[in-house]
């Protein structure tokens, strides 16, 4: 057996790696620079000040022509001032990439003059003056009253200010628990002051390496923390030494700290984001595309990114356009993209990353937009570099004028999905009108060789330079996949007895009624839905209100009792319109919510989006007064002001509330779409789709994708696609788009092969009954580990192994929860008004269920918690509940009423059943501290310490609330606990309980701090003088006198630690 590193021994090895090895300048085979420089180790900073005296160091040598000598007091304290105030690592960024990569920091000097430090100069990334310091073990008090001392384990340092910070664990730990632990720093402030300018957290362990952007303690999710791959294939880096060569190494690190963050200013959402593996990669392969074209083509085809739908494209596009800028071959950066609203979109996703336009100033901002064509040309011709975002449309318009004349400039096109409506046909006639151009192209389905006379996405933009697929982002937990329903609205007897016959009748009309009987008794499921034609959908009163009832039916596990909202698509076939359908749906959706706000039922917030009519043709009136009724009802919904002049503010409106920017009004539920919002929305608190058309290839993928965004591992395991119409037909449909854009050769898979390869790839989300059988397998060894769900297991490594399978138990139910009932399914789907079928299905009764979902959990908690040093309630282990748990508080004072009356009248046989009622109540509590409370007070009442003899209590005592029992009988329960001890050591007439409760009531477990003011020195100065007459323990009259200061200093600590855990 191979012994395990000790933390220390890993983490003396980690700094070694660091600060040691070979300069390497050439690139090594992937593309990726090893080593340039290596980081300096500093052991003797081990303080908060030592590392601003380090600083100060480094910022008075690399602005010495601006400097007279050292900086005084007062001028440090100023820069110290300014780095202290960053309040969030999102400003901490925009602080350290300055104004064009240059951060200063401006200083009224001693002398009268005012001065800019430089901090950092993005330029002198592993060059120039640069330091690169590594430190460890850095001290750090306590900074919130109650919470202990803290120490870092590595933290990286570039020109002084803390970067990186790396906590290690040793093998037998996860790279998580690392994560978590800078979680509960987060949460103490302790990356304030000089660690204010932190930008990624890194968890490492010998044999796993996760890192993530640094946070707040409120946005702090785990999901958003990666592993690192191999670019030549994708594999995991797990090994620590390889992690830290290929990422922590300089210049990478510094590089993954600067030019591969992004700085997201989404109003009332602004955070710091990192990129992935596969982003950086796509990055600098199109970078390097970008300097690789050729000068003396009239046309470069640099190629293009395939990256999945959901994956971060936006993000990757962005910063190929911010590097590309810069470039000196590139005069120009154009990004297109198809449409207005998706230019909108761009636009404030690309000023979101733009870490110039931080206050919203368009002066400061490098990302341009074109209202017209007047404006496109301006900014084209323009000599900055800014990044123009435009449409394909107003390209095409613009290349189409008889005057125009393309500038001269080296231009570089970025085109993101704008190809696919066109055909590429567009593309041409725009590159033929631009000399000296490179198109560069991002897209999350590529038109392939079978797009049937379209031209591929390879003839417009050259061979695929980075794909990253749904099989890839699925793997890596990137995207979700979907849990896709086929439904149908019409009852198949329905179908065989007076569809059909009246179909064939019509189609042949020679056929005897025993041919026709004959065709319908041996008919399949397919040839139902391929005899059914789109009239029997289309603007079916029938069919819209089965759809909406459903809608409503379901629409509490499907959302997660509301927190994510959906949206429906409907289309009519046969070039007739659309929107008088999507009507139908609105207005049946209004009919419900109102029949249910009579009966005190749950009503959904539900709008439409389309597009005003002003072709003049014979449906413009009924659609535009259609519209207006619509943006009416919404203005009185939300408290809007919105009309038919004010169209496109209604739909960014509309756009705002489902992603759920507006925090201000209330989010929508559900949006009624035809095509709008199925391409490019970003919505991740989006997860279902209602279809109820056809969808096919690209258009399918673009349309579910819609809900595969990552939110919440718990909440949203993947997103939901509910189809209403021909359920076979559009299964293989479905199967076959999803098999082809996972990769591109399953398109030669039979529909079984490529059903199974979607299931195989979790493309597709199991079924209900498989991850029912999946969830009994858990609970069946969570009950051998547990003796039937009795007690924690005895072993150490045991109970980790339950918690392992408890986190895997909450995502399964977590899981099974979104699944509607099903009469087809083995178990029956679930029914929130009926959980213990649940139960049963998965082989427990409600007492066991009970008792793991609160008792085992808890005691679990505070294993790991003690364990870990982590309070109970900060640990990431959450709870879902099969039966949702209703806290009555109300029942809670009834019960503690009962039992308090109960003892005092020796009512023995009923206080007991009362005093269990008591106790499941707080097991099933998720706030422990407040459990505990409850506990001890019903201890304290059974045993007769509370109410204290003597109290004004008046039987039979009628309690107003449980808040006043509990707060009681806790103080009663310390007084007589600390009462004891000071009888037990002889302190009588030299402290009082109540005294000895407040000198611990700010104690810090683990730590030596009883003594303030001399509190502690002077009890046991005066204790010493009288514990061999006074003190009623035989051993403690025993103790010598020396022995007695030393044994009643640990005992008091012991005392307080149990105190402040309980």
């Amino acid at each position: 057996m191979i012994k395990s590193k000790s933390e220390l021994e890993f983490e003396n090895e980690f700094i070694e790696k660091l600060t040691t090895g070979t300069i390497s300048l050439p690139e090594d085979q992937s593309g990726r620079v090893i080593k340039t420089r290596l980081w300096k180790y500093e052991p003797s900073i081990k303080t908060t000040e030592q590392l601003w005296q380090n600083f100060k160091s480094i910022l008075e040598q690399h602005n010495s022509k601006s400097l007279d000598g050292p900086l005084s007091p007062a001028e440090f304290a100023q820069v110290k001032k300014q780095i202290t105030d960053l309040n969030t690592p999102f400003q901490a960024g925009q602080f350290l990439y300055g104004m064009n990569g240059v951060s200063q920091i401006e200083v009224d000097m001693d002398d009268g003059r005012h001065v800019y430090l430089t901090v950092f100069d993005q330029s002198q990334i592993g060059a120039g003056d640069t330091v690169y310091q590594v430190v460890n073990q850095i001290q750090k008090p306590a900074i919130l009253p109650g919470k202990p001392n803290r120490r870092f384990d590595v933290t990286l340092l570039i020109n002084g200010l803390p970067i990186i910070q790396i906590e290690l664990k040793k093998d037998t730990h996860d790279a998580n628990e690392a994560l978590n632990q800078m979680h509960q720093y987060i949460t103490e402030a302790q990356y304030g002051d000089i660690f204010s300018t932190l930008q990624i957290l890194v968890g490492m362990t010998p044999h796993n390496t996760k890192y993530m952007a640094n946070t707040t303690a409120d946005r702090f999710n785990k999901e958003f923390s990666f592993h690192w791959q191999r670019k030549n294939d994708s594999t995991i880096v797990r090994n620590w030494e390889e992690f830290t060569d290929t990422v922590l190494s300089i210049p990478a690190a510094h590089n993954l700290a600067t030019n591969y963050m992004i700085l997201d200013g989404t109003p009332n959402k602004e955070m710091l984001k990192v990129m992935r593996p596969y982003q950086v990669y796509a990055t600098e392969n199109a970078i390097q595309a970008i300097k690789n074209r050729d000068p003396d083509l009239l046309l470069n085809k640099l190629g293009f990114i395939w990256h999945i739908t959901g994956s971060g494209k936006t993000i990757t596009s962005f910063k190929t356009a911010w590097q590309a800028s810069n470039l000196p071959t590139v005069d120009k950066v154009v990004f297109v993209v198809d449409r207005k609203n998706l230019t909108r979109q761009t636009l404030e996703n690309y000023r979101a990353y733009d870490p110039e336009y931080s206050n919203g100033d368009q002066d400061f901002s490098s990302i341009a937009d074109t209202a017209n064509t007047r404006e496109l040309i301006k900014n084209l011709k323009s000599n900055s570099n800014d990044i123009v975002i435009t449409s394909v449309q107003k390209l095409q318009r613009l290349v189409r004028k008889k005057n125009f004349t393309a500038p001269d400039k080296r231009i570089l096109f970025i085109v993101d999905e704008a190809h696919r409506s066109t055909g590429g046909e567009v593309f041409r006639e725009i590159q033929k009108k631009f000399k000296r151009s490179s198109w560069l192209g991002y897209t999350g389905t590529p038109l392939f060789d079978d797009s049937k006379g379209k031209l591929k996405t390879a003839d417009i933009f050259g061979k695929c330079i980075h794909d990253y697929t749904i099989r890839n982002a699925i793997a890596d937990h990137n995207v979700l996949g979907f849990n896709v329903d086929f439904k149908t609205t019409i009852e198949e007897e329905t179908v065989r007895n007076k569809y059909l016959p009246d179909f064939y009748r019509r189609q042949n009309p020679d056929w005897t009624e025993e041919q026709i009987e004959e065709k319908i008794n041996n008919i399949t499921e397919d040839d139902i839905d391929d005899n059914l034609n789109a009239s029997f959908y289309d603007n079916n009163p029938a069919h819209v209100k089965a759809v909406v009832a459903d809608i409503f039916k379901n629409w509490r596990n499907r959302s997660v009792d509301g927190k994510y909202n959906a949206i429906l698509t409907t289309h009519v076939g046969g070039n007739r319109p659309s929107i008088p359908m999507a009507m139908m749906y609105y207005d049946e959706f209004q009919r419900v919510n109102e029949e249910n706000r009579k009966l005190g039922k749950p009503t959904l917030k539900v709008t439409v989006s389309f597009s005003m009519d002003s072709t003049n043709g014979e449906n413009m009136l009924k659609t535009n007064q259609a519209l207006s009724r619509v943006i009416d009802h919404y203005n009185k919904e939300f408290g809007t002001s919105f009309g038919l002049d004010s169209v496109e503010e209604y739909k960014n409106d509309v756009e705002d509330r489902l992603k759920k920017i507006n925090r201000e009004g209330e989010p929508l539920d559900l949006l009624i779409v035809v095509d709008q919002f199925l391409t490019g929305t970003d919505a991740p608190e989006l997860n279902t789709l209602y279809v109820d058309r056809t969808l096919k290839g690209a258009s399918l993928v673009q349309a579910y994708s819609r809900t595969n965004r990552i939110h919440d591992k718990f909440d949203k395991p993947f997103g939901h696609i509910i189809n209403y119409r021909w359920p076979k037909q559009n299964e293989k449909l479905m199967n076959e788009a999803l098999a082809i854009y996972t990769d591109s050769s399953f398109k030669n898979l039979t529909p079984s092969e490529q059903e199974e390869a979607n299931v195989g790839n979790k493309v597709i989300a199991k079924k209900f009954d498989d991850v029912v059988r999946d969830v009994q397998e858990i609970v069946g060894e969570m009950r051998e580990l547990t003796a039937n769900f009795n007690h924690l297991p005895y072993s150490e490594n045991e109970k980790y192994r339950f918690a392992d399978l408890l986190t895997d138990y909450n995502k399964g139910i977590a899981m099974l929860k979104q699944y509607p009932e099903d009469s087809e399914s083995k178990y029956g789907g679930y029914n929130p008004d009926f959980p213990e079928r649940m139960i049963a299905a998965l082989g427990m009764n409600l007492d066991e269920q009970e008792q793991l979902e609160t008792v085992l959990t808890h005691e679990i908690k505070e294993f790991i918690g003690k364990k870990t040093g982590i309070p109970v309630s900060d640990l990431d282990l959450r709870v879902i509940h099969i039966k949702d748990v209703i806290v009555n508080y109300d029942y809670l004072t009834e019960q503690l009423e009962n039992l308090l009356n109960q003892i005092h009248e020796n009512e023995m046989e009923n206080a007991k059943t009362t005093e269990t009622n008591i106790r499941k109540f707080a097991n099933s509590l998720d706030d422990r501290r407040y459990a505990r409370s409850i506990h001890s007070t019903a201890d304290a009442i059974v045993s007769r310490q509370f109410p204290r003899v003597g109290s004004k209590f008046h039987y039979p005592y009628k309690l107003k609330s449980s808040e006043e029992v509990i707060k009681q009988a806790e103080q009663t329960v310390r007084e007589n606990i600390f009462e004891k001890f000071i009888q037990e050591w002889g302190l009588q007439d030299i402290i009082s309980a109540a005294s000895l409760n407040r000198m611990t009531a700010n104690h810090v477990f683990g730590e030596q701090d009883l003594d303030e003011a001399n509190r502690l020195t002077n009890l046991l100065r005066e204790g010493q003088q009288q514990y061999k007459e006074k003190a009623v323990s035989d051993k403690v009259r025993a103790l010598t006198r020396i022995k007695y200061r030393n044994e009643l200093r640990r005992s008091l600590t012991d005392l307080a630690d149990k105190m402040v855990s309980e």
